[in-house]
């Protein structure tokens, strides 16, 4: 598996576990906060990227200009989706799987 497959492979992987902590109160039932800090944490980075676009801020730093100009391929976003979701579903086979399976 070369460099290119791996390394979104293993940031979708990070995701997936990522993904099941923050809402896992929710999942339980505990109640939607954890939700809530989930969709407002990915709120929030929309809203800097397009803070820094609209300001001009990726001009005047070129650290920002350098992650600015990074756009992922599909083939990179699919990949690190597809192993964020096939982890998610082992952590959650694992860990508290329906009784019928």
């Amino acid at each position: 598996m070369g460099f290119h497959i791996l390394k979104p492979a293993l940031m979708g992987l990070m995701m997936g576990a990522m993904m099941l902590w923050m809402m896992h109160g929710w999942l339980i039932g505990d109640g939607p906060a954890n939700a809530l800090v989930f969709v407002l944490g990915h709120v929030a980075v929309v809203a800097a990227v397009a803070l820094t676009a609209a300001l001009g801020l990726h001009r005047r730093f070129p650290v920002l200009a350098r992650l600015t100009r990074h756009r992922p391929s599909l083939s990179h976003i699919a990949i690190m989706l597809g192993s964020a979701a096939l982890f998610a579903l082992a952590i959650h086979l694992v860990h508290g799987a329906p009784t019928w399976i």
